[in-house]
Formats: structure tokens, C-alpha cells, sequence
């Protein structure tokens, strides 16, 4: 699998193509290994992921990113933030708020967050990556 060349700083958006992995400056390591596509059971939509390993120090995991078809509806604060907050009128009229957590977008291990930002099946994605310190 082809790396490259430079570290990475966290907070930037990294572009990773499929096969390839990314070194970010205390030698995390991400890799972009497949995709795949699903449907949901009633065919309203489809989701799509991203497969990738994380490593570092000896310690590795697979995690995954995914989109949907039907993100275009979402709104800017639903796509970027891990939780948040939609106000919902019922078929009875009354207007309730939930609070939902965008799993599918964001990893958490060890650390280290990484958000999906970008998504072209078979070809690439783009991530931001953070620490917490």
C-alpha cells in the first residue's frame, strides 16, 4: 500500500484515495482499504462506507465512514456535528426537539476524532482529524 510522503497536521482535511494511507505528525496511520454499498430494507435509500485501519505504536483497528443518498436533505449542523438538535412537528401538530448522534460520520478511538467530510465511492474520501490533548 502506497503512503504518503509527508506527515499530516491534524485539523486540515486529508484526502486519502482508496489503497493508500496517510501518516499524520505523531505517526498515526490511515488507510483506506474499501467500500461498500448497501440499501435499506425499503429501499429509500442507500448507505455507502468507507473501510479503514487506524494504527499506531503497534495498535490497530478497522473502523468505518459512511454516507447517505439522502445526506442532501440533511441540514449543515446535522452533517457536521456529532450530536445535534432537530425540532420535529408530529401528525398530531405538536412540535417536539430530539437529539440525534451522527454515528456514521464521526470515529472515535483512543485520542483521536475523525469526521467524514467528503465521500466519492471508489475513489477517495476526505477526513479532518483532531487530538484531544
Amino acid at each position: 500500500m502506497e503512503t504518503e510522503p509527508t506527515k499530516k497536521k491534524y485539523g486540515s482535511i486529508i484526502k486519502i484515495k482508496l489503497k493508500k494511507k496517510v501518516i499524520l505528525e505523531d505517526d498515526l496511520c490511515i488507510s483506506l482499504e474499501s467500500f461498500s454499498h448497501k440499501h435499506s430494507v425499503d429501499r429509500t435509500f442507500t448507505k455507502a462506507s468507507a473501510y479503514l485501519v487506524l494504527s499506531i505504536h503497534n495498535d490497530q483497528t478497522e473502523r468505518l465512514l459512511s454516507t447517505y443518498s439522502n445526506d442532501h436533505l440533511k441540514s449543515e449542523e446535522e452533517l457536521n456535528s456529532f450530536e445535534y438538535t432537530r425540532t420535529i412537528e408530529q401528525e398530531n401538530g405538536m412540535i417536539v426537539s430530539a437529539t440525534s448522534q451522527n454515528n456514521d460520520r464521526f470515529v472515535f478511538w483512543k485520542n483521536y476524532q475523525i469526521q467524514l467530510k467528503e465521500f466519492e465511492y471508489d475513489e477517495y474520501i476526505k477526513i479532518i482529524v483532531t487530538k484531544k490533548q
